[in-house]
């Protein structure tokens, strides 16, 4: 058999026993390719996505090439398949043979982040035969840009006489230059090969305009095969608070009155929870009264644990952990708070957003497409805490316009993000 048989491993979610439609006809196999060694939004949105496929004839498998974060999650049909590899494949001939097994009639590879799949996979779905080829990206990883000097340095070294130069040097007991900027270039050029391999793609979906934007311009992606569809909320099921908002509160020790913000977030390095924990110390120390609910976990959890008490908030933080279904939290909070490095287009923020909060959030990614400055909440300069500290005070000691704030934003949300849309956009394009 193939190569990718040996180490995968293949489950079904136990099927819904509804008679009837099971039994018509497979008329179109759906593949989903999805790499991520984390549940987060991608993966959430892929779940809402694969839900949404109850067509009659229509097979839906997922191929995770790391962690399963489906099968416990999928509310089946009986026709969604899920099939676990432990090794991504490496060369464009397992890629291909993958492919020919599988035999999907569309392949839509989900990017949680930029680098998530070789770029080789599009290649070897397009050798392959598979008919449909499409790619949703949810994250963009900074571009590395060199200047011309270091880029200069790098071609001499890369010549020939740069090489006689440098053996020179080795038997003159001399040390090379440092290899950093070699890394760089490989960076480089393995986003230019992902651009060029875009052009296999029938549609590469983006989850916001900015993203869009940066992966035309910077990466080359042909902006004709580029479209953005915009993640959704369910707007039902993300409601503003019905009675919630008491039991939370009364279970963490936080008034009823009280300003409370709420973050929902992974704790990693890319949210920057840190920057958060010292924007609200200097709030506290400035008089605002402000306590703050994380919900999430993650690497960084002992770190910021320890930062927290060093700060001295260890009664105006809590840390809650993973939660499957953060509504209750958002319900209970005042505003939501969200101080990322890096993103596409939040769930988090349209979650907070539908529950009717007013959000602070980092100027970063879609955030800016999502909240507009001091009407759906307050818009930071990244990583600076200052600014961050003067919105959680502005929003804490402004109720009333907190309060039109939470009315917008629900509003907005429900008028553009709803889920249903969306996800109809995204079918509707992979179907045809």
């Amino acid at each position: 058999m193939f190569a990718y048989k040996s180490d995968a491993v293949e489950t079904v979610a136990p099927p819904n026993t509804k008679s009837g439609a099971e039994s018509i006809r497979v008329s179109k196999k759906i593949l989903f390719v999805s790499n991520s060694n984390e549940y987060g939004g991608a993966e959430k949105h892929l779940l809402q996505l694969v839900e949404s496929f109850r067509d009659p004839g229509v097979s839906i498998t997922i191929l995770c090439l790391h962690t399963d974060f489906f099968t416990s999650r999928l509310n089946s049909n009986g026709k969604i398949k899920v099939i676990t590899r432990a090794n991504i494949p490496q060369f464009l001939g397992d890629w291909v043979r993958l492919f020919r097994e599988i035999r999907p009639d569309v392949v839509v590879f989900v990017y949680g982040w930029f680098w998530a799949i070789p770029c080789v996979a599009a290649v070897g779905a397009w050798l392959a035969g598979v008919r449909g080829r499409f790619s949703i990206q949810h994250l963009m990883t900074p571009r590395v840009s060199l200047p011309p000097h270091v880029l200069a340095a790098i071609r001499q070294r890369r010549s020939l006489l740069g090489r006689l130069r440098g053996l020179l040097r080795r038997l003159l007991g001399r040390k090379d230059p440092p290899p950093w900027p070699l890394w760089l270039l490989a960076s480089v050029n393995s986003a230019r090969q992902i651009g060029r391999s875009a052009y296999l793609y029938d549609t590469t979906i983006c989850v916001s305009d900015t993203l869009r934007h940066l992966i035309v311009q910077d990466f080359g992606f042909p902006a004709s095969k580029v479209k953005t569809i915009h993640n959704g909320v369910s707007v039902s099921d993300f409601v503003p608070s019905r009675g919630q908002k008491s039991e939370v509160r009364e279970r963490l020790g936080c008034g009823p009155d009280e300003f409370v913000l709420v973050c929902v977030a992974r704790l990693s390095e890319q949210k920057r929870v840190d920057i958060l924990l010292e924007a609200l110390a200097r709030a506290v120390r400035q008089g605002v009264h402000c306590k703050c609910i994380i919900v999430g976990d993650g690497p960084r959890k002992n770190q910021l644990l320890e930062q927290a008490s060093s700060l001295g908030l260890a009664e105006n933080v809590f840390f809650e952990g993973f939660h499957e279904d953060v509504r209750p939290y958002l319900q209970a909070g005042s505003a939501f708070i969200l101080t990322s490095d890096t993103e596409g287009l939040p769930l988090s923020i349209l979650e907070a957003m539908a529950c009717g909060l007013p959000s602070i959030v980092t100027d970063v990614g879609g955030n800016a497409e999502l909240i507009t400055h001091r009407v759906h909440g307050l818009i930071v300069p990244r990583e600076s805490v200052d600014e961050i500290a003067d919105a959680i005070s502005y929003l804490a000691t402004h109720p009333e316009e907190r309060a039109q704030m939470a009315r917008m934003a629900r509003a907005k949300a429900c008028d553009a993000f709803d889920i249903e849309k969306a996800i109809a956009e995204i079918r509707q394009v992979i179907l045809s």
